[in-house]
């Protein structure tokens, strides 16, 4: 499904080129997630990259897929750390674009209680602003397979699509935050259905789908994606799994791994990140893709921090303890 074109006839230096956000994590575990007018101790912290686009980045990259990426640091110790950990994962950072002056690299201060369940707090002050379309490294874009988008920056992303479909390449659009946050970025609801018809593959969480659709039922939420996108739909379900419905709507229902989770930060980015390796980059089967993703996802959530995506033999090990999911029609 990936194209293999590149400018000049170059071939593509990247399998997936990522444009999102990124972020320092300070993931704490506490001995409960906070309430209003509570008090809760911290018991350990841990300072990680993250983001949603970087964990996706890493647990591609983790597969042996050739990554980059394009946003915007500050230039501030954070974010030479954030960037000192790209070159571990080797993830081509050439499209980072970094804002000089007073800024400070993204943070996100993360909860985490002993069930696993999570409460995000972004700190906004003193943030870079968006990349912004005349900074922005198009040229990268010739030097990929798959771009893939998650609102950030949200203005230029139906461009970017657009653009990327017009040279054959295979986008993949990420719709896994709340509407709320999503148009809270500047685009409007209409926009971002809108510039499906530039994406290849669709894959919005419930939250999101539902806002748009205004239904909870699975049937009804294709009924309206198909008025606007016609190619591969992923739809995620949390813990119970996924459903993904192809171009000819034939439906691949994967239920989630029965597990104890110690932390669920980052699964969502590890399934779908572990998904675009297999079905895009090694063009495996659409079940089998959804089945190996949904693997990785399940021993993501067994670990602290977004950073616990697996690699290739630790998702060997564990498929070969825990077998594989069965896929749904």
């Amino acid at each position: 499904m990936a194209s293999s074109n590149a400018v000049g006839g170059t071939p593509p230096t990247m399998d997936i080129l990522a444009v999102c956000g990124i972020a320092l994590d300070v993931v704490a575990k506490v001995d409960h997630l906070p309430v209003r007018d509570g008090f809760c101790s911290v018991l350990s912290t841990q300072r990680q990259y993250g983001g949603g686009g970087m964990n996706v980045l890493m647990q591609a990259s983790r597969l042996s897929a050739r990554t980059g990426i394009v946003t915007r640091l500050a230039d501030d110790p954070d974010s030479d750390f954030i960037i000192a950990n790209m070159d571990k994962l080797r993830i081509d950072h050439r499209g980072v674009v970094r804002q000089a002056g007073n800024y400070k690299a993204p943070t996100c201060l993360i909860y985490v209680d002993p069930a696993g369940q999570k409460m995000m707090v972004g700190d906004r002050e003193r943030l870079p602003g968006p990349i912004g379309e005349d900074e922005f490294p198009f040229d990268l874009i010739g030097q990929t397979d798959i771009v893939y988008l998650d609102f950030n920056p949200a203005l230029l992303t139906p461009h970017i699509a657009a653009l990327a479909k017009r040279q054959g390449k295979t986008v993949v659009l990420n719709f896994q935050d709340g509407l709320d946050s999503v148009l809270g970025r500047g685009i409007q609801a209409q926009q971002t259905l809108d510039m499906l018809v530039n994406v290849d593959v669709f894959a919005p969480c419930q939250e999101a789908i539902r806002a748009l659709s205004g239904t909870d039922d699975v049937g009804g939420q294709l009924v309206f994606i198909r008025r606007y996108h016609h190619g591969l739909v992923v739809l995620t379900l949390g813990e119970r799994g996924v459903v993904a419905f192809d171009k000819d709507n034939r439906r691949y229902e994967v239920p989630a791994y029965d597990i104890d989770p110690v932390d669920t930060t980052g699964a969502g980015d590890s399934f779908i990140g572990s998904f675009m390796v297999e079905y895009l980059v090694r063009h495996r089967d659409l079940g089998e893709a959804l089945r190996y993703a949904t693997a990785c996802a399940a021993i993501t959530c067994t670990r602290f921090g977004a950073q616990s995506s697996p690699d290739t033999d630790e998702v060997a090990a564990f498929i070969e303890k825990c077998g594989l999911p069965e896929v749904r029609s």
